[in-house]
């Protein structure tokens, strides 16, 4: 099978007020992150691993209660910051968000 299950969907950014896609002081905060949210597909289990930007977060049944993980994203300056979302299927298959 080379379809890859649906793990994974659409990724928002919850501190994104107003949906302008950027993230001013406010929105921001003080701690040098902001989050991430990558929607759980249909296929994802309790254990899944989801990798977000190199970093693992393995699925749990309250991430399935709600619908997505949750991933903290560093913010080392100005400028766009680039979130990159994948998850493996039983059988290798790659899910991209």
């Amino acid at each position: 099978d080379t379809v890859p299950a649906d793990l994974i969907g659409a990724i928002t950014i919850p501190e994104d007020l107003n949906g302008d896609g950027i993230l001013n002081a406010d929105e921001l905060g003080t701690d040098g992150s902001f989050n991430a949210q990558v929607a759980l597909g249909p296929d994802a289990l309790d254990g899944t691993v989801v990798n977000v930007n190199g970093t693992n977060y393995t699925v749990t049944a309250a991430d399935l209660a709600n619908g997505y993980i949750t991933a903290a994203i560093p913010v080392t300056g100005e400028g766009p910051v680039a979130i990159h979302a994948e998850a493996v299927d039983a059988q290798g298959n790659v899910d991209v968000a």
